[in-house]
């Protein structure tokens, strides 16, 4: 058994917030729910992480055959950056905090580091992943990283929800910490806050009303979830933004510039240029991964016009409205229609 206080320390000098350690056990309480949650209906039908085998994304045995042990570490993203970077008669479209660079990549990257110790060390062989084909929020639960909020999110002792999530897989055997005995209790201010509802109980989501996970799908967003959406071009944090939590917790001042994208990016760009224009200008971020659709954050553009309501916007909401892509037109209708409202 290898006692864990060395690879802690190395860690915390690699920059890495936390680290804590867990068995490879299969994660099968997890599995059950991702698949009670998919006879639910709860899921987006393109999410391309929906059409994972359950049973291996919650099992580490599916990518390390030999695996023993799990290193689950988090990075905090909270910067002390303004939110917006809207300028006058340039409206911008907001970007949710945790893609304003690639963090995962940048834990990844530490993570990698600290894997390489292990190698040396121990001669372990490892996988290193963040954002990654594994369960990571399960990882995270049973190491004792953090628990689970009532908005489905992990929130640490001492960064709150704002965390990204990352773990090394390897084949020996660490001292393993225990999880937390914590929850929310109490309070559901997440719940109640869910501009669509989207929470529909504790611990349980319905990505098909999540702006989240809509502003990665491609299609017509109903009536009812546009009216709510706001500015938002990717992603949402209104559940992370009231929670008490995260109230406390101290910004940083940015750590890397890895995947840069920014807090907002001007509409007029996202609108006028192609999808390769888009991946190059936007590389190594989330916001532009094989998975995203460039269609669905053209369509996010469009809702945010219809909701800033710059008239200066109009001429090119008329040009979308009429081209021949149906969820293009309908979702320049909408924007059009909406400055007239209020």
């Amino acid at each position: 058994m290898i006692y864990a206080r060395q690879i802690k320390n190395l860690g915390r000098e690699l920059g890495i917030d936390e680290i804590r350690i867990t068995t490879a056990e299969p994660f099968t309480e997890a599995s059950t729910k991702m698949a009670e949650q998919e006879r639910a209906e709860l899921y987006l039908g393109t999410e391309h992480w929906q059409k994972r085998d359950f049973d291996c994304f919650c099992d580490v045995h599916s990518k390390l055959a030999d695996a023993k042990s799990i290193v689950s570490a988090c990075l905090c993203y909270l910067t002390d950056e303004k939110i917006d970077l809207t300028e006058p008669g340039r409206p911008h479209g907001l970007i949710a905090r945790y893609t304003w660079r690639n963090h995962y990549l940048d834990l990844r990257k530490r993570l990698e580091k600290l894997a390489l110790f292990l190698k040396k060390e121990y001669n372990a062989s490892f996988c290193v992943y963040s954002n990654g084909p594994v369960a990571e929020k399960p990882i995270a639960e049973r190491s004792g990283i953090g628990y689970y909020g009532k908005h489905s999110i992990i929130i640490n002792q001492a960064y709150g929800s704002w965390v990204v999530l990352g773990e090394i897989i390897a084949d020996i055997e660490i001292e393993p910490d225990s999880s937390l005995t914590m929850d929310c209790g109490n309070c559901q201010l997440c719940i109640d806050a869910c501009p669509t509802g989207a929470i529909i109980g504790p611990y349980v989501l319905d990505r098909r009303r999540c702006i989240q996970a809509l502003t990665n799908w491609y299609g017509v967003i109903p009536d009812a979830i546009a009216r709510v959406w706001g500015n938002r071009l990717y992603g949402c944090t209104i559940c992370q933004d009231v929670c008490p939590k995260n109230k406390t917790v101290k910004p940083f001042s940015p750590r890397t510039d890895l995947g840069y994208v920014g807090q907002s990016i001007p509409l007029r760009d996202i609108l006028q240029i192609d999808d390769a224009a888009y991946r190059q200008r936007y590389p190594n971020n989330q916001i532009t991964e094989g998975w995203i659709r460039f269609k669905a954050i053209k369509r996010n553009a469009l809702l945010c016009l219809g909701h800033i309501k710059d008239r200066t916007t109009l001429p090119l909401l008329k040009e979308f409205a009429q081209c021949k892509d149906e969820v293009f037109s309908r979702t320049a209708q909408w924007a059009i229609s909406n400055f007239r409202s209020g």
